[in-house]
């Protein structure tokens, strides 16, 4: 249960993200010029566009990287009650989850432009107040 009610969570949070941005690209992307049949002009309407399949590449990278640094904690927990025995696979599994939470921090970090590029004027404006 630990293991499967997180994975769901994130995995309908995932669905409604790409259902909000597949939306949102529908409406942005100027209308199809017809061409001569209509099934043709289906089909194209109907294809994933190169940002609508960097960000389901980006979710499933997200959700492995969560995945695989929890799932083995978790399932060591239900293995072995008494984490005293095993102290240093204890120890690395909790440090395995802390890794995964981590790079997943830095992986959102390093996609999202907007939020680099403020951090980044305000460290440098920050800097610059100081000497």
């Amino acid at each position: 249960m630990i293991v499967i009610i997180p994975i769901l969570i994130s995995l309908v949070l995932h669905a409604i993200i790409y259902n909000y941005v597949r939306s949102s690209t529908r409406r942005v992307q100027p209308l199809v010029q017809i061409v001569e049949n209509d099934v043709n002009n289906h089909h194209q309407q109907q294809r994933i566009n190169h940002r609508d399949s960097q960000l389901i590449l980006r979710m499933i990278i997200l959700f492995c990287i969560f995945v695989g640094g929890w799932s083995p904690l978790y399932i060591y927990t239900i293995i072995i009650a008494d984490f005293s025995v095993t102290l240093p696979l204890s120890s690395f599994f909790t440090l395995l989850a802390q890794l995964g939470l981590l790079i997943n921090i830095i992986y959102l970090y390093l996609y999202n432009h907007k939020l680099r590029k403020y951090l980044q004027d305000i460290i440098f404006k920050c800097s610059h107040i100081e000497q």
